[in-house]
């Protein structure tokens, strides 16, 4: 290919690239279909080549942003033209969506069940197996603290009670708010969750902290033991 041919295909790549990072500028992804996005991505991890066709090939193997984000770091290796720092950016999204949810979110108030739900969604993205985690709360219902309590396999997760009652010790807690993930289905509770949540509400009553809810949070879904009245434990 000749320099003139060169410079050409250069100049093509970057006007492309500029008003794409317009357009987004302008208006966020309205508009922009999956691979747009995944190729707007890619932008910051491949300087020099054209990234059109590498989004293609990603959302053809894996079938959707998501999938792309969840998929595991050897997996993107596999794809031709995906390198390092592409395959550890993708990683860092969705692990990144927690840490940016609970900073923006550390001084609100959650006594609106929908804001609950959404306080803990961010932690469950793409996860393939079960995991319980606890938010503590102040009089005022502020979040002091959101932390991991159990991982476990894809349809279960046990939990020390210890470790929540430490983790609410710690927080000098008035109010706790439990949640756990059901990663292939619906935000259903089972016998075991609602004994379970029995059991800590008993617990965590003898020490003077209100469980205040059980959130679950499904495939699609999450849902509010408390607001749909499951049991009367949270009374």
């Amino acid at each position: 290919m000749s320099e003139e041919k060169k410079d050409k295909k250069v100049n093509l790549h970057e006007g492309h690239r500029a008003r794409m990072r317009e357009r987004f500028r302008k208006s966020g992804f309205k508009d922009f279909n999956d691979h747009q996005i995944i190729e707007l991505l890619l932008f910051y991890t491949c300087p020099r080549i054209d990234t059109n066709e590498l989004a293609h090939k990603l959302v053809n193997r894996f079938g959707s942003i998501a999938r792309i984000l969840d998929a595991s770091y050897e997996d993107l290796m596999e794809i031709k033209g995906i390198s390092e720092n592409t395959a550890t950016l993708f990683k860092i999204i969705p692990n990144f969506l927690p840490v940016y949810y609970n900073s923006l979110t550390s001084s609100n108030t959650y006594e609106n069940v929908e804001r609950l739900k959404e306080l803990f969604k961010p932690y469950f993205v793409g996860l393939d197996h079960e995991e319980m985690r606890l938010a503590c709360f102040d009089n005022n219902i502020r979040c002091i603290s959101n932390v991991q309590i159990s991982s476990g396999s894809p349809s279960s997760s046990p939990f020390e009670m210890r470790k929540i009652a430490e983790e609410v010790f710690k927080a000098k807690a008035s109010y706790a708010v439990i949640a756990h993930n059901h990663p292939k289905g619906t935000p259903v509770p089972s016998e075991s969750d609602i004994a379970a949540t029995r059991f800590i509400s008993d617990t965590l009553r003898a020490f003077n902290v209100k469980l205040f809810d059980h959130i679950i949070v499904g495939e699609r879904s999450a849902l509010s033991m408390k607001e749909m009245a499951y049991i009367n434990i949270f009374d």
